[in-house]
């Protein structure tokens, strides 16, 4: 009985804050009126929105990140979604490569056990030192727009709360402070925080999603919005192959890890089915345009560490309209085997046994690659909502090594690891491959 009763009062919660969402759209305008005196304004024409820069239509073609920006514009990129490391060169520099710039603004997570915006003081100096951000780049002209937090866990509440209230204000603050480029934010494709910044936030002018393995859930989402209010314009602000949190787990719950070719092989399929006729998106980014550590250091990396590329790279440079040539591309790896067992295989091992790895490519062994063997503690607490630090790289035992197989001790010590294998061709590319194993120790 008591279900039944919270059941409907839930619905009747959310029939409550739909027809909230009704009434004000319904007594607002249909949408904001386009100024064209501005650097960056977005128009609406019936159901299309549609982005403009300098005057001109914009499409949004890019990838995240801050490295190797010539390289991005080369292959026929229009903008970059800068993170934590925004600075004059480096907005001087898109600008060099004719690259337009989202600037992410870092706000911390609503959190209710913990609400930093329930803090005066804090918040008040976080508006401070975001003005100062927003007057110190607003006049730069690879200034695409402002981003506002990234997943942030927008909350799905009926009145506005300290969290939402301080985002709102600070929407207001940017828009006075820079008149002239849109301000939005993204989110994790959800149906709750979608829902709730339509009816709490609806001066936002753009929604960016994080989306990767739930980029087809993005058009079904929207057009649940627009039975009810108008939706806000939004853009794909990540995508890529799928992310640890959607892979397949070891039984000691690690994720598995796809070699570099099959990643570039989701990238096209999510982009050919999800992004290529979407018609109602602004634009689109890759996720990562650069090397870093998320589970793995080459689980997003477009590049190596040494800037070498991977296939990615020229999957999106091929999707974005060059010629494709097969010929420019990393080797191709096929698989990872250990002692003839996958990683979908339940790789339990004693301390010190020795085993042989071996990669697989999907092609005759070509003589001029080069192969690289590493073994890496797992990064077993993995969080998603914090910074990693790259574990701890072991010295093993090599027993033998040919050209793609290598024959080693497992290491003495008990607990989870990681064998990468890394192949190198002449060309500047690279290509990679990994299986997690875990270590018993009698």
């Amino acid at each position: 009985m008591l279900k039944r009763i919270l059941k409907w009062v839930s619905l009747l919660i959310l029939s409550v804050m739909l027809l909230t969402m009704a009434i004000y759209f319904y007594t607002h305008s249909d949408t904001k009126i386009a100024d064209d005196t501005k650097t960056v304004y977005i128009t609406k024409d019936q159901n299309s929105f549609k982005l403009y820069r300098n005057g001109a239509p914009f499409k949004i073609r890019g990838a995240s990140g801050h490295h190797y920006l010539n390289s991005l514009s080369e292959i026929g990129a229009n903008t970059i979604r800068v993170y934590d490391s925004i600075s004059e060169a480096l907005l001087d520099e898109a600008h060099q490569n004719n690259l337009a710039v989202i600037i992410d603004i870092p706000l911390p997570k609503y959190n209710k056990e913990y609400n930093f915006y329930s803090d005066e003081k804090k918040t008040n100096e976080l508006k401070d030192s975001i003005k100062t951000v927003v007057n110190k780049y607003k006049k730069h002209p690879a200034l695409l727009f402002w981003n506002l937090g990234n997943e942030l866990d927008y909350p799905l509440v009926f009145r506005k709360n300290a969290f939402i209230n301080t985002f709102n204000e600070l929407i207001d603050m940017i828009h006075k402070e820079d008149p002239n480029h849109p301000v939005g934010t993204c989110l994790i494709p959800s149906r709750t925080q979608t829902l709730s910044i339509h009816l709490h936030s609806p001066q936002l002018d753009v929604i960016g999603f994080n989306a990767f393995g739930n980029l087809k859930m993005i058009k079904p989402l929207m057009k649940k919005i627009a039975i009810v209010t108008n939706v806000l314009p939004y853009y794909i602000s990540e995508y890529g192959s799928n992310g640890p949190w959607e892979e397949t787990m070891t039984p000691w719950l690690v994720p598995i890890e796809q070699t570099s070719t099959k990643k570039a092989e989701q990238y096209v399929e999510l982009y050919n089915a999800n992004i290529l006729k979407d018609e109602a998106s602004l634009g689109d980014l890759a996720f990562f345009w650069g090397q870093k550590q998320e589970h793995t250091h080459t689980w997003f990396s477009v590049f190596d560490e040494d800037g070498r590329k991977s296939q990615v790279f020229y999957s999106l440079k091929s999707l974005w309209g060059a010629p494709k040539n097969e010929n420019d591309w990393p080797p191709q790896i096929k698989y990872m085997l250990i002692d003839n067992q996958g990683a979908n295989d339940t790789l339990i091992y004693s301390a010190n046994e020795i085993k042989t790895a071996k990669i697989i490519m999907e092609s005759p062994l070509d003589t001029t690659y080069q192969f690289k063997w590493e073994v890496f503690n797992e990064g077993w607490n993995y969080n998603q909502t914090e910074n990693e630090r790259q574990p701890k790289k072991l010295s093993i035992r090599i027993i033998e090594k040919k050209a793609n197989s290598l024959t080693f001790n497992i290491p003495d010590k008990e607990g989870p690891f990681r064998i990468f294998a890394y192949v190198y061709d002449g060309k500047g590319n690279f290509a990679t491959a990994n299986i997690p194993f875990y270590v018993l120790k009698k």
